[in-house]
């Protein structure tokens, strides 16, 4: 196959803002299978225009408008071929026009209302980073800016497009849930034992509890109590108040209920690690992921359990999906790549009507800037995993990777980096197996008509 990212379904020309302009180049980074900021750095060392950590990274959030030839090495590194890079100039001639205009605007405001944005703008930012996951500032300036000036000044400032409430996108991302902060926890804890050199056992001990009790605190897989932090911070002699305080604030948000938990689901602790992770890769042989289902599919699935669920748990269940799939719209979302087998297409779940309506979803999908799919398809014959479903989940520094493998009789998380990275090695394989981007959309479109 050919394994260069394909950007001709992407459209360029409706590139206005730095904002918009990001979102692209973020997706031109996803198909390239996210190379590493260092990666990046190592293959346009010789080009005219380096590239830099820090360049990179807050051109790809937004907040810096890059030089043309910058953005074109960044291109370059990620695949994108010399002849396909004039859409990209002409966009980002585009984009630059608007952020001289936004300069001029600014130039021509009394200095007393320059100094009132200013100070507008360092308010906001602080008190929106400190909602925010990732690291990512938000800054919002004044909604009295005109026309396309205010556009241009909220791709300046790094905030996302005005909400349209028609579109069900959420603004903003909120805090890290309690899922991750149990596990951010955890590590914190395990690392303070291994510090002081004591083993599950003899912290168990010592605290007059059972071993397994420390170790899911570790883990993550069950809240930790204010006390025991005191207690373990006494025991591993964290003298740091400081320190104390932030592992005790941990354990609060720790104990804080995500939207999951007043739901009848099995598998709460993936929904909470999904809702806050920043890449989600899935890999599916036989169904279409519940991210991308629609009511009537997902409805379908459930439906077909054993044991038979009733109709109250049918209701909830795909309640539960729906609302999970809003991950997807909301400000600073994750980057969603699936892989899925062609067979996934042509297996009519439900009505014939609903697996065309299934189809028709995965291609509007398909054209969210932070969503890519691939289809393996059947000629390919026998490949790695064609057994297996799995989702890989990555979250923000220094919360590492999980690997989600679902089964008929229930699941597992793969935590241990070795394993995780097999998964992923994996994964890059399917990856360069499965047709393109622009070639799984024909795929899918295919069977949708057949």
């Amino acid at each position: 196959m050919n394994d260069e990212p394909f950007t001709d379904d992407l459209d360029l020309a409706s590139a206005h803002t730095r904002s918009q302009l990001a979102a692209l180049l973020r997706t031109i980074h996803l198909r390239a299978d996210r190379p590493s900021l260092r990666t990046l750095e190592a293959r346009t060392r010789h080009d005219n225009a380096p590239l830099s950590k820090t360049v990179v990274s807050e051109m790809l959030k937004g907040t810096r408008f890059p030089r043309k030839a910058v953005m074109i090495s960044f291109l370059r590194a990620c695949g994108v071929p010399a002849d396909r890079m004039e859409p990209w100039r002409r966009a980002w001639e585009r984009v630059a026009a608007g952020e001289q205009d936004l300069s001029e605007s600014a130039a021509r405001r009394p200095p007393a209302e320059q100094d009132q944005m200013a100070s507008d703008g360092v308010h906001a930012t602080r008190s929106a980073t400190g909602e925010q996951a990732g690291g990512g500032e938000t800054r919002i300036i004044r909604a009295d800016v005109p026309g396309r000036v205010a556009t241009a000044a909220l791709a300046e400032l790094g905030a996302k497009e005005p909400h349209d409430p028609a579109s069900g996108a959420v603004p903003g991302r909120a805090a890290p849930g309690p899922v991750v902060r149990r596990r951010e926890l955890g590590a914190l804890l395990r690392a303070l034992r291994v510090n002081a050199g004591m083993t599950i056992e003899q912290v168990a001990s010592r605290l007059l509890c059972s071993p397994s009790k420390v170790s899911r605190m570790e883990t993550g897989f069950r809240s930790v109590t204010l006390r025991d932090i005191r207690d373990l911070c006494d025991l591993y002699q964290v003298a740091d108040a400081a320190q104390r305080d932030h592992l005790m604030e941990l354990a609060r948000e720790g104990k804080r209920q995500g939207w999951w938990q007043s739901y009848d689901v099995p598998f709460g602790t993936y929904i909470g690690l999904e809702a806050d992770a920043i890449s989600i890769r899935k890999y599916h042989v036989s169904i279409v992921p519940g991210l991308l289902q629609t009511e009537g599919y997902a409805r379908a699935i459930i439906e077909g359990g054993k044991p038979t669920p009733t109709p109250e748990l049918i209701e909830q269940r795909v309640e539960v999906r729906l609302r999970r799939q809003r991950l997807l719209t909301q400000g600073d979302p994750p980057q969603l790549h699936v892989i899925m087998d062609e067979a996934a297409l042509h297996r009519i779940i439900g009505r014939p009507s609903i697996m065309k309506a299934q189809l028709d979803h995965l291609v509007k999908k398909a054209s969210l800037p932070n969503v890519a799919i691939q289809v393996i398809p059947y000629g390919t014959g026998m490949y790695p995993a064609l057994d297996s479903s799995f989702t890989i989940l990555e979250f923000p520094e220094p919360m590492p990777a999980v690997v989600y493998v679902e089964g008929l009789f229930g699941f597992i998380f793969v935590e241990r980096r070795y394993d995780v990275e097999r998964y992923q090695r994996i994964f890059n394989d399917l990856r360069s197996i499965a047709a393109n981007f622009n070639e799984s959309i024909e795929v899918i479109e295919k069977a949708a008509e057949a």
